[in-house]
């Protein structure tokens, strides 16, 4: 049975992927909460096997939560599940070392298929176009990039800090750096008011 803990500032969400998840003969939700706060006091201790954490959070952001997640010794893997999918959502994730990119948009049954893979060891991401990494790239400090490359080949912290000589506590900064640079901007309430007051010939 696979522990599946969620977390999702969406109630509806929520409720939904419970009853998804616990209908499955071999998942079972062992926590889910709106914050990571409350997903902590929910599990108790308790490791899951996987972790199913949106992107948008109203207090935080998934990606890093994510990144201090993989941060810990055996962590457990982690699902990026977003109505933001895409590529640049996708390299980010890679950076900040998650497993999996679902989008919520998509088939009930691919969540369903990522949490198993994803728990078997394999990583569940679409391939990122050429230009699109290097658009992302272009928004790192050239430091940085030796510590990405890294990060995408998944190399846990401290074997990154042995290979570049560093401590692992600088690694962890410029990891959150990164992934922080590297995260699609999402498109606010400003935006949409902006958007709306465009005049017609603009929005063509």
């Amino acid at each position: 049975m696979l522990r599946v803990a969620l977390l999702d500032d969406h109630p509806a969400v929520l409720a939904g992927l419970r009853r998804l998840i616990d209908s499955e003969p071999d998942l079972a939700v062992a926590a889910a909460a709106s914050s990571a706060t409350r997903l902590t006091r929910e599990l108790d201790g308790l490791r899951p096997d996987v972790l199913v954490v949106d992107y948008d959070l109203a207090r935080d952001d998934g990606l890093s939560h994510c990144r201090r997640i993989k941060s810990r010794p055996q962590p457990p893997a982690v699902i990026i599940y977003s109505a933001y999918a895409g590529p640049a959502l996708t390299l980010a994730a890679r950076a900040a070392q998650a497993d999996g990119v679902v989008d919520k948009a998509g088939p009930v049954p691919a969540l369903l298929s990522a949490i198993r893979n994803v728990a078997n060891g394999e990583v569940v991401m679409s391939p990122v176009p050429r230009d699109v990494f290097e658009a992302a790239v272009a928004r790192l400090d050239d430091d940085d990039l030796p510590v990405l490359a890294l990060l995408l080949d998944r190399e846990p912290l401290d074997s990154i800090a042995q290979a570049l000589r560093t401590d692992e506590a600088e690694i962890g900064w410029r990891a959150q750096r990164i992934v922080g640079r590297l995260r699609p901007r999402l498109r606010t309430h400003a935006d949409d008011r902006a958007i709306a007051a465009e005049p017609s010939h603009n929005k063509r």
